[in-house]
């Protein structure tokens, strides 16, 4: 596959995603359905764009699928194993601070102040299980098929690994467009997700770290971000940066015990 076939493909994905989407809002529009109703089942229709488009979008170009060997055998499962992703989890939310807080620190260092504008969470609602399913089932799921599985191994027909992962991991930031300050960390999260799926040769870690990320931004997020709240308090001071620092460590050393594990596991 060509480096532009690969955006193209990406870019067909979001269409794809984006005319669904309209096209449930167009028949809402046309129907006595209370728009208070459709909001708090918004998410419903969003878990069905995501299938539709990326369902679409594999079965046209390619199918790739889960071993089920991976999923069942407990060999891929030791206690290492889970271990090291949970540190590589860690390390990525020290390591992604500083991207996901930009606005916040220009404000910081331009005006010597930053809006306190964590998001806060609203209860459990209907919105709520549809967000969870999407980001704990679908999104890993996925996104993983689809940007490692298919996208990252039909770039390296082509391409050297290197330039396929750093392609297909600027894929995956620009499906997380519409946050923009989560660009960088998705980069970062793909780079780590690829290097492990080559390594590995095992779809199913890239998934497991992918849901275990998520639902430690899931677990933040129920729980009023402390996380970032603690943050925040450092000001952006030399401590702040000096645990981004730990979180880069943090991160490459955790994938590097896991690579090491899984080599181990799979002689």
């Amino acid at each position: 596959m060509t480096v532009l076939k690969s955006f193209l493909l990406t870019l067909l994905l979001i269409v794809v995603f984006s005319i669904t989407q309209i096209g449930f809002a167009f028949l809402v529009s046309q129907t006595d359905l209370v728009s208070e109703d459709f909001e708090e089942h918004y998410g419903f229709t969003i878990i069905i764009s995501f299938l539709i488009a990326y369902l679409t979008i594999l079965f046209i170009f390619g199918r790739p699928t889960l071993n089920f060997n991976d999923i069942f055998d407990n060999k891929y499962y030791s206690f290492k194993i889970i271990a090291y992703l949970l540190v590589i989890v860690f390390g990525l939310q020290l390591l992604g601070r500083p991207f996901w807080d930009t606005g916040k620190i220009w404000d910081f260092f331009q005006y010597s102040k930053f809006e306190n504008d964590i998001g806060l969470f609203e209860g459990i609602t209907p919105a709520f299980y549809y967000r969870t399913f999407i980001i704990l089932i679908i999104s890993p799921i996925f996104e993983e098929l689809f940007f490692r599985q298919f996208l990252l191994k039909k770039l390296i027909e082509k391409n050297s690994k290197e330039l396929a992962i750093i392609i297909s991991s600027i894929c995956f930031a620009i499906i997380h467009i519409e946050t923009p300050y989560n660009l960088m960390p998705s980069f970062i999260f793909g780079l780590i997700s690829s290097i492990i799926f080559l390594k590995t040769n095992r779809i199913i870690y890239p998934i497991i770290l992918h849901f275990l990320v998520n639902l430690l931004v899931q677990i933040l997020y129920v729980f009023d971000n402390p996380f970032d709240r603690w943050f925040l308090n450092l000001n952006f001071d030399i401590i702040y940066w000096i645990i981004f620092l730990i979180g880069a460590g943090i991160t490459y050393l955790g994938t590097k015990k896991l690579l090491a594990t899984t080599y181990k596991n799979n002689a």
